[in-house]
């Protein structure tokens, strides 16, 4: 009995291991070849590798698609001198839209430099090489780059040994047009003379790395970001295995990570279950189609509170309608999509990610409002609870709007404030802040008298069956919650403010009106502002 239950428990255990590592389809991981150091984009669906399943039978780069739940048979990368890239020393951007790797290709200014290209239809653009400081005298390898595109991470080697290399991990801000802040290393509290392929997560805190160990091979590695420091290291054991562990490519969900390992037949890619205690910070990673893209348009995202840029990019429909951005919980989120084409709206979105239960990824397509006179369309300006105030966010959303009514002077726009419901009472309570006055009809009760007992009424009794009623008007006051007017008078003194003619809108408070829809927001709100054109 104790071996068959034994028997069963080991049988469970492979199960659970066989569901935590998966190797990859066999148009991917290869029968009779050797695939390699896999890295990925935001969504996962873009795959970059090795393989030596080529014409010459020499690793090459290599790029694969994911369609539905297959990859497509990958092609080589069109990339200069291929064979000049070191063993995985290349990445991809979260985003897909660049390609960085090292090479030692001229003009260089060390062994071995990071170059960029970024993609160009089907095929990429030609090499640019930053210069220094992002690259030295020494070799820079192991390029990877933030999430938010604003800070590469890499690797700073004085000889490509693999048994030594004497390498440190260097990250460095992007300043723009293709110019790098000075490079700063980060230090990490871990016994090893080189700490090689920095893999930085969304969150902008959690980075997995490679560290040489007493055997000469290297272990995967996680450190978290702690202020302006990084936690002792934590090897990642559920991916370690005996042999060389250097190479990684993880989503940006950051659940699974890609890798390879060897098997009987040689080197295959395999996706692996990451724990939840090695997870970055949860994220929101958005995937968005604008379906009627006329032009170039602004993808963007701020924090409501602080102003910083979570995300930013430019979406061309002559290459892509579909962006991804991905969110790090814990900010309230101003997204939005606007064009310079006359003639078309803007789309944006709150969306509050400070509580995240999860990572979670929301596909979802996308439509600009095209403008059209008689029609109507809702606009994210919210205000405080049981206030005129502005909310956070509308200001920014009044702004957008500015600029719409500047790119289309031909229309004159109409602003309306709705509540779903309005309330009153003659009693006052703080969710009724407003005030009106109102007469009523107060019956007043007096006895009915004989004439001729005017002149004397002393000791008179007054029979209950003989009372005259008289009714006249009293002024109340009246409570209530309808801000539509004092809400419309706010955008229209905002508006004013800033230089909009008063001529080309018109503002009114409307009151309730619960039979429009309204979203969770403006439920909460009470509020919901419709912009409509003539």
């Amino acid at each position: 009995m104790q071996k068959i239950l034994i028997a069963i428990l080991l049988f469970a255990c492979a199960n659970l291991a066989f569901a935590q590592k998966r190797k990859l389809p066999p148009n991917i991981s290869t029968w009779n070849y050797n695939e390699y150091a896999p890295k990925l984009t935001a969504d996962g669906r873009t795959l970059i590798f090795l393989s030596d399943y080529t014409d010459s039978g020499e690793p090459e780069l290599v790029i694969s698609s994911a369609v539905g739940n297959n990859w497509t048979s990958p092609k080589e990368v069109n990339i200069l001198n291929e064979d000049l890239v070191p063993f995985g020393s290349y990445n991809i951007s979260y985003d897909g839209e660049q390609l960085f790797y090292s090479s030692k290709k001229g003009p260089k200014i060390g062994g071995y430099d990071i170059l960029f290209q970024t993609k160009e239809g089907n095929g990429w653009s030609t090499p640019v090489n930053p210069g220094k400081p992002l690259n030295s005298t020494l070799l820079e390898m192991d390029p990877t780059l933030s999430a938010d595109g604003k800070t590469m991470y890499f690797s700073r080697c004085e000889t490509l040994d693999p048994e030594g290399g004497n390498c440190r991990i260097f990250a460095s801000e992007y300043l723009g047009n293709n110019y790098w802040k000075e490079p700063e290393e980060i230090e990490l509290d871990l016994a090893s003379s080189s700490f090689v392929n920095p893999v930085i997560l969304p969150d902008n805190k959690t980075l997995y790395f490679a560290a040489l160990n007493s055997s000469g091979d290297y272990d995967f590695y996680m450190s978290r970001k702690e202020n302006d420091s990084w936690s002792k290291p934590v090897p990642m054991d559920f991916i370690n295995t005996e042999a060389h562990d250097r190479y990684m490519g993880v989503t940006a969900l950051g659940n699974v990570a890609y890798t390879h390992q060897k098997d009987e037949r040689g080197y295959d890619l395999i996706m692996v279950k990451v724990p939840e205690e090695f997870q970055p910070a949860k994220v929101y990673y958005l995937e968005g189609t604008v379906t009627n893209l006329p032009d170039k348009a602004l993808v963007r995202a701020t924090d409501l509170e602080t102003g910083d840029e979570l995300a930013r990019l430019i979406l061309d429909p002559a290459e892509e309608k579909t962006f991804g951005i991905y969110l790090p919980e814990g900010h309230k989120v101003d997204f939005y999509i606007e064009t310079k084409e006359s003639g078309y709206g803007y789309y944006s979105e709150f969306l509050d990610l400070e509580d995240l239960s999860s990572s979670k990824k929301v596909v979802k397509d996308i439509k600009l409002p095209i403008l059209k006179a008689g029609e109507q369309y809702p606009i994210g300006i919210s205000f405080e609870e049981f206030s005129e105030d502005f909310d956070a966010g509308a200001e920014e959303e009044l702004a957008r709007l500015i600029t719409l009514m500047k790119q289309n002077r031909d229309f004159q726009f109409n602003i309306s404030v709705y509540q779903k419901s309005v309330s009153e009472s003659e009693q006052y309570v703080d969710s009724l802040p407003e005030t009106r006055f109102d007469t009523i009809m107060v019956k007043i009760e007096q006895p009915e008298m004989d004439s001729t007992l005017m002149s004397d009424t002393t000791n008179i009794e007054v029979d209950s069956s003989s009372i005259m009623q008289e009714s006249r008007e009293e002024i109340v006051t009246i409570y209530h919650n309808d801000l539509t007017p004092k809400r419309a008078e706010a955008i229209k003194t905002y508006l004013l403010d800033k230089g909009v003619p008063e001529s080309m809108f018109t503002v009114s408070g409307e009151g309730a009106h619960p039979e429009l829809q309204y979203s969770e927001k403006e439920k909460a709100r009470n509020a919901k502002v419709v912009l409509k054109l003539e």
